[in-house]
Order: structure tokens, then C-alpha cells, then sequence
């Protein structure tokens, strides 16, 4: 049903034709009137009016002039018919030039009017149809495209690269506003849900919004934390596969940061444990499917050390195994202030300026108090540790001052290090041997290596940083955490593999490894032969051996 406004200030003409004009034969089910332009202006904008009747000459404000305020509002375009005397030609002729359709002469024909009425109605009505034919062709297009993405994204990493196609894909590319993927190397990281079998058995609907709710995550993730363009789709496994621009430096390890992240906000929002793959090398638009193979080899690697983690072509990448210490996390600056060294410190603080740059402040006042938030935090999770430090000496307000004298990120930078430099120089004289903490975690690592041990969960049993637990073990060890966990299970293979009465795929699972296949693999890599070979060497390999 439409509404119709009817305007003049002559109360006999406006209510004459509101009562004796059938309006609801014509679908006009609503008419208001108005006294004046001004009075029927308010009206409009706040009934919307589908069809506007209004005398062109009136006291206060002309209806030439209520018609023009009206065509200002962009939103707002009803059918509007001007009444005019025999002696008001040339107004009629500015009523048309600004959209009024029609006019009427006074006095008012009804017959006149009725087919003045019909003929705005069915403009109406046809407006209404192309309106939401439009609105129909806008959401068609915006739910094809995503779809036609998926269609081109999929066929291009499962397919291998094929030249002659380049030039049809380009265009595929640019129509889809894709453009960007053949124009700079990208990244590419494969997420999916752990154990999606065993979710899909309980319940198919289950994982369908299992899968629903990772896209929902990703993609929300992406958009807050990454600068450049991405794209996202799932492949027919149900993995969601993420492209990212790389065009920067740093990329790979912001991308690293931002899988990990993802994981972490899968576990809390979808209530799931998920897995990421990645392929941290940059490679260009032919190598996307080497590269989404890759990714999807890596992944594999969790039926071995365990899902709900990052996996990347070096090798396992958990919570800090090769990761850079994260300025922005104040229990990771903690411990480089209590483990590391001044120059691991001064190390550190080369990516104070791009850390500060991801705060988007302008203003300087602005970056200073920041700085000062950051290192307070900092001091204050140093004093809830029990460490009393003279670099803050109770008086936040002479931190305050320090930083405020200073106006360039560079000299802020220099101020904020030599407060971390002082507080480390107070943990060192009040703290034990760093090397304590690696003691701890290789007792750990001894006693429970048939355990799914992780760097997280060792990290936390010994009360530090994944980043850092990797770093001091590196130092004290001269190798990783993982590397260091694999030759204490293989080196317990080894003891086990004298005895006959276990057999390989038994030793397997005893020293922490689900797949045996795997383990024999690893075993020579490690060993320089397979554990059958192992015993073999040594006289002591059994019949039908497994």
C-alpha cells in the first residue's frame, strides 16, 4: 500500500480532495495534508510520502520551494504533481525542470486528477519493481562472488600451474578484484579443525558449524590484524586455505603470529582445537599449488607431536619455537629482562619503532603516554614477581617526566631501554642462575618424553615463556626444544630395540610417537638406518618383525 500527501493552504481544497478523491481505490492507503510548504516539508521527511500533491503558489513557503528542499534529500524521490492557476505557466515549467512529473489546473477536475493519480501509481509501482529487481541483481552478485572466488581460488592451488590458462585467469583475477595475487608474492597457511572425522560421526550438522564458525574466526582475524590484502576459502577437504600479500618485509612473521592467533581464538570461540600448516616462503601466483601441498605435508605432522598448533616447512613453530620476542607482550619482555643479556635487550628493542607504528598514534603525547603505559605494565608484572626495581623507585611521575622531554620515536626508544636495561641489572642481582629454568625442563622432558609434550606445556610447568624456554634452551643446549626432545626418544628407542620381546610399532607409542611409520622415518634420519636395520646390526632382528 502507498501513501499520498496532499498540500495547500486553502483548508477547503485540501480537505475537499482528501475526503472526496477515492484514494484507496488507487492503493493510496494513508493521506496527510499540510497547510503550508514549510509544515509539509517536515511532514514528508518524516512520513516519506509515495505520491505528493501540492498547490504551487502558498503564503509561507512556496510548494516551487518545498519541491526543491525535497529534491536535496538523495534518499528520497516520491512522484510529485503540482496545482496550478491558467496564469502560473512559467513556475509549472521550474515544478518540471526540478522532477515534477504532472499538474493539475484549478479548479480540479476529479476525472482529471483520477488519471493524473493512476498514471503516478503505476510509475510507483514500477519504481518499487526496479528498486528490488536491483536489490535482487545487487545480492545475486554479492553471493555469486564469493562463490566464483572459491571456484578460481580452489582450482588454483589443487590444479598445477599451467601457462596457457595465465591469460584467461588474469581476467578471472582482475573481475574478482584478485588482481593483487598476480601482482606480489604471496603466503599460504592451511587451518583446519582437529579430529573433523570424529566431529562429523557425532553429528554432520555439528560440523558444519564447526567449519562455519573457523571461516567466521579467520576471516575476522585477518581483518583486524592484517594490513594487506588476503584471501580465504575452504578447499574440498574442509581446510580453510589463507593467501597472503607479502610485498613487505616481516610479512612471514606477522603471518606466523596471526596463525597462531587464529588458533587460539578457534579454541575460544568454536570450542574446538584446530591445527595450521604453512608455507612461510613467498611464492608467486605459479607456485600456489606447490605451495598448498606443502602446507597440507606439514599439517600431516600433528599425528605425530599432536594437534591444536603451527606447523610450518622448518618444522614444528609452537608458541615461540623460532619465534622473534613480541615487545607488545609484557610477559615476554619480562623474561628478557630477567634471562636475557643487555645485547639480547638491545636486540629486542629494534622493533620498539614498528611496535610503536602499530599503535596508529599521531600524536606525540599521545605515543608518550602509550610508551609510559607499556613500561609500567612492564615494571608492575616485575614487582608482582617480587623483583624491586630502582628504574621505576615508586615515582611513575619521574618515568613520566624522562619520557615527555623527548619527541622522536628514536631518543623514546633510547629512554625506554635504558629503564628495561636498569630493571635487568636489579633481577640479575636478586635472581638464581638462568640456567635453572633449562634444568628443570629437561627433567621434565626425561620423565615424561612418551608424554604428547609440547613447548607450551613444559614452558608452563617451569613457570616462563614458550619464546623464552626456546631461546634458553638453544643457548644452553645448542639446540632446539624439539630437537632436543627427539634424541631423548630416540635414544630410549634405541635402549628398548635391544630388547626382542617389543616389537617396532610397540616402541613407537612408548617413546611418544602415534604413527609408527613416522617414527621409522625420524628413527633413520636421526640414526642413519631403520629401526628393523638397527637390530639387524646388532643379531638380534626377529622374524616377521613389525
Amino acid at each position: 500500500m502507498f501513501r499520498a500527501l496532499i498540500v495547500d493552504d486553502e483548508y477547503e481544497i485540501r480537505e475537499g480532495l482528501r475526503n472526496r478523491f477515492h484514494w484507496t481505490g488507487f492503493g493510496l492507503s494513508e493521506v496527510d495534508v499540510a497547510d503550508d510548504g514549510d509544515t509539509a516539508l517536515t511532514l514528508a521527511l518524516a512520513r516519506r510520502p509515495d505520491l505528493i500533491v501540492t498547490d504551487i503558489k502558498m503564503n509561507r513557503m512556496s510548494g516551487l520551494e518545498f519541491l526543491r528542499a525535497l529534491s536535496l534529500i538523495e534518499d528520497y524521490c516520491p512522484e510529485t504533481v503540482v496545482i496550478s492557476g491558467y496564469d502560473d505557466f512559467e513556475l509549472v515549467k521550474q515544478a518540471m525542470q526540478i522532477g515534477v512529473l504532472d499538474y493539475i489546473l484549478k479548479p480540479i477536475n476529479l476525472e482529471e486528477l483520477e488519471q493524473i493519480v493512476r498514471r503516478s501509481v503505476e510509475r510507483i509501482e514500477r519504481k518499487r519493481r526496479e528498486k528490488q529487481n536491483e536489490q535482487l541483481m545487487k545480492n545475486q552478485i554479492r553471493f555469486a562472488i564469493p562463490k566464483m572466488r572459491e571456484e578460481l581460488l580452489r582450482e588454483m592451488f589443487e590444479q598445477e600451474f599451467d601457462p596457457y590458462r595465465e591469460s584467461r585467469r588474469m581476467h578471472r583475477l582482475q573481475s574478482l578484484q584478485l588482481e593483487w595475487m598476480a601482482e606480489q608474492p604471496m603466503l599460504l597457511a592451511m587451518i583446519e579443525a582437529d579430529d573433523l572425522k570424529a566431529i562429523e560421526n557425532r553429528s554432520p550438522k555439528e560440523k558444519e558449524l564447526v567449519l562455519f564458525g573457523i571461516g567466521n574466526v579467520v576471516n575476522q582475524t585477518l581483518e583486524e590484524e592484517y594490513p594487506d590484502p588476503y584471501a580465504l576459502c575452504m578447499d574440498r577437504s574442509g581446510r580453510w586455505i589463507v593467501l597472503l600479500s607479502c610485498a613487505r618485509s616481516g610479512q612471514a612473521e606477522l603471518a606466523r603470529g596471526i596463525a597462531q592467533l587464529c588458533i587460539q581464538r578457534i579454541n575460544e570461540f568454536v570450542k574446538v582445537q584446530a591445527s595450521a600448516g604453512m608455507r612461510t616462503a613467498p611464492g608467486k601466483l605459479e607456485h600456489l599449488h606447490d605451495m598448498f601441498v606443502e602446507a597440507a605435508s606439514v599439517l600431516e605432522q600433528k599425528a605425530v607431536y599432536g594437534g591444536n598448533r603451527l606447523f610450518t616447512e622448518q618444522g614444528l613453530y609452537e608458541d615461540g619455537e623460532h619465534a622473534d620476542l613480541s615487545l607488545s607482550e609484557p610477559d615476554e619482555v619480562l623474561d628478557l629482562i630477567k634471562y636475557g643479556s643487555d645485547a639480547d635487550i638491545g636486540a629486542a628493542m629494534d622493533s620498539f619503532v614498528e611496535m610503536v607504528k602499530t599503535w596508529k598514534l599521531t600524536q606525540l603525547r599521545d605515543i608518550q603516554q602509550n610508551i609510559f603505559e607499556w613500561l609500567f605494565e612492564v615494571f608492575r608484572r616485575s614487582a608482582s614477581s617480587g623483583l624491586s626495581s630502582r628504574s621505576w623507585g615508586g615515582n611513575p611521575i619521574a618515568v613520566w617526566e624522562q619520557l615527555e622531554q623527548y619527541d622522536t620515536l628514536q631518543s623514546l626508544r633510547v629512554q625506554a631501554e635504558k629503564f628495561l636495561l636498569s630493571l635487568a641489572e636489579d633481577y640479575r642481582k636478586q635472581s638464581a642462575n638462568p640456567s635453572q629454568i633449562v634444568i628443570e625442563a629437561e627433567k621434565i622432558i626425561r620423565r615424561d618424553y612418551a608424554e604428547p609434550l609440547s613447548l607450551q606445556s613444559v614452558a608452563t610447568a617451569v613457570h616462563v615463556t614458550p619464546v623464552w624456554l626456546s631461546k634458553l634452551f638453544k643457548k644452553e643446549k645448542q639446540k632446539t626444544f624439539l630437537e632436543y626432545l627427539t634424541d631423548i626418544r630416540i635414544e630410549k628407542a634405541k635402549d628398548m630395540l635391544a630388547d626382542i620381546q617389543y616389537k617396532v610399532y610397540q616402541i613407537s607409542y612408548e617413546v611418544g610417537y602415534k604413527d609408527p611409520v613416522h617414527f621409522s622415518k625420524l628413527f633413520k634420519k636421526q640414526v642413519g638406518c631403520t629401526p628393523k636395520e638397527y637390530r639387524r646390526q646388532r643379531g638380534i632382528a626377529e622374524e616377521g618383525e613389525g
